[in-house]
């Protein structure tokens, strides 16, 4: 009986995943298996209907060398991705052909259905190349007898159990890039430039874009900032610079204290009119207050969120503050895309060889992790549900002038 395996990529786009996809393709046919890609991640196998042969092809597509020869060149996934969590599941994303959920808006469990439809695959293992919620969720799977491996990617390297996660090379490669191209555009212009990163839960991605490209200020979500000084040191970073301009880079959930923030509200108020605009200031959230204001905008002028995080929030109040007009420019989905790096090509391929060659020896619940002390290994799944490593702030950061600290810094970790 031939052996047969799926794969599937879930969570946010990184360079070389396709990369990767290809390589395990090649490795697992020539191996003797046939391989399936599922389609926009843990969505595909959502509405996958094991009773319903008409939902199959659009979920499931057989993978072999042909189909897959190019897609090394391409950015994206080529299978499509989504970040739904099949274990709390929106009542509106639960398919027609599963019973409704009850009234209200509480998420649904469907992971029974998961394992339903991966039983009715037939596949020997599932592969998932996904972040960090995504191999969470495939951990679950294991844990109830569902074998399966898992590759981290993200451009945020925010997997527990591994170094390295893959893309996270290409994203500060191209972030560097941008900041740089941007650099100059603010020297021409002489103003005082902010750059916004992704990067919700996480500044590791931002500061050593940061300090890569010798940004003037960094803001990140784990440390909130006060906007009047923030202004003055930037108002200073531009005045002694010989071409008069200063680079301000910032993660999308940066954040004023509670505290103060309601002392910026005059700003924030000009950019909309509503009654739950004082309430959301109280927070302090600048990306809650931010996406509630642009859909505000998006509401009264007809036109959709095209700006995400709190760029715009914190580029209006430093703007007021100086008196100066600000260059903003959020790099958003632009540093996971482009063409990977070497380190990302290499990663790609030995996490697709270790991937299969796991498979092989029959060893499942695995997570195929880089760490630095012992190279490429596969180690136990579950290992992605410790908490992140958190960024030593202290040795890293100057949260006083919103820099990072100069250092000796491991690639992949800091």
């Amino acid at each position: 009986m031939t052996k047969r395996i799926a794969v599937l990529t879930s969570g946010g786009d990184a360079p070389a995943q396709n990369v990767c996809l290809k390589a395990i393709v090649y490795d697992a046919t020539d191996r003797g298996y046939d391989v399936l890609g599922i389609r926009q991640g843990w969505k595909g196998l959502l509405s996958y209907d094991p009773d319903n042969a008409d939902t199959h092809s659009g979920q499931v597509m057989i993978l072999n060398k042909s189909r897959v020869r190019d897609i090394d060149r391409l950015p994206g996934s080529f299978l499509h991705t989504s970040r739904i969590d099949p274990a709390a599941v929106a009542p509106k994303d639960v398919p027609h052909f599963l019973p409704p959920a009850k009234p209200g808006d509480e998420p649904v469990d469907l992971t029974a259905h998961i394992k339903r439809a991966i039983a009715k695959l037939g596949v020997d293992a599932l592969v998932v190349l996904g972040d960090r919620p995504a191999l969470i969720y495939a951990a679950r799977l294991s844990r109830e007898g569902v074998p399966v491996i898992g590759i981290p990617k993200t451009v945020h390297n925010t997997v527990s159990g591994s170094d390295y996660a893959l893309g996270f090379s290409t994203a500060l490669a191209r972030g560097v890039h941008f900041v740089q191209e941007i650099r100059a555009m603010a020297g021409s212009r002489e103003e005082i430039a902010v750059i916004e990163i992704l990067g919700r839960d996480t500044g590791l991605t931002t500061m050593l874009i940061s300090m890569l490209a010798g940004v003037d200020r960094t803001l990140i979500p784990e440390v909130p900032f006060d906007p009047d000084r923030l202004a003055n040191l930037l108002v200073h970073d531009k005045a002694v610079n010989p071409n008069n301009y200063a680079i301000l880079i910032m993660s999308e959930a940066t954040r004023v204290p509670p505290d103060t923030a309601s002392k910026y509200l005059p700003e924030l108020s000009r950019l909309a009119n509503s009654r739950t605009l004082t309430e959301l200031m109280r927070t302090g959230d600048l990306s809650q207050i931010e996406a509630h204001i642009l859909a505000d905008l998006g509401a009264r002028r007809g036109v959709g969120s095209a700006v995400t995080g709190s760029g715009v929030a914190v580029t209006e109040i430093l703007e007021n503050i100086t008196g100066q007009r600000l260059l903003l420019q959020p790099l958003s989905y632009l540093i996971r895309t482009g063409e990977p790096d070497g380190q990302d090509l290499l990663g790609a391929l030995n996490f697709a060889v270790l991937a299969v060659q796991t498979l092989v020896e029959g060893q499942f619940g695995r997570l195929i992790a880089y760490r630095q002390n012992e190279n490429y290994v596969s180690v136990p799944i579950d290992v992605v549900t410790q908490p992140a490593t958190n960024i030593d702030l202290d040795r890293f950061y100057d949260a006083k002038n919103y820099q990072v600290k100069p250092g000796i810094l491991w690639a992949t970790r800091v």
